[in-house]
């Protein structure tokens, strides 16, 4: 066995652990950096998905839009069928819609409800 100093031993050691070390922080590096690109694609297909969801859901605004005002114009067009006032009454005159008797009875109240208030004149 020689025996030398411990300088020279401590030196002879650190030139051992050294490259191990070295090689270690290299290691170390390698990961840090691949997490980091793994987080930067992550936040990149995150941001994607964000966008796609934003784009469908502002489509299915205007899609629900579309149809709310189809569905009204359609209840519109079913009243006015519903409701249509003809222009002209069975004498040929222009309906008058402030009357209180009907056009078509010869100027005679018509009694629809009970308790209906009917213009007489003496």
């Amino acid at each position: 066995m020689k025996i030398t100093t411990n300088a020279h031993l401590l030196n002879s050691l650190t030139s051992l652990i050294d490259p191990n070390q070295r090689q270690q922080r290299d290691l170390q590096n390698q990961q840090q950096l691949g997490q980091q690109k793994d987080r930067k694609a992550a936040e990149a297909g995150e941001s994607a998905r964000q966008a796609e969801r934003q784009g469908r859901i502002e489509a299915n605004r205007q899609a629900l839009q579309k149809l709310q005002d189809k569905l009204k114009a359609d209840q519109l067009e079913k009243l006015k069928a519903e409701f249509a006032v003809e222009a002209e009454d069975a004498a040929g005159r222009g309906a008058n819609l402030n009357l209180r008797e009907s056009p078509g009875t010869g100027g005679r109240p018509v009694d629809s409800r009970p308790g209906q208030i009917i213009d007489i004149r003496v």
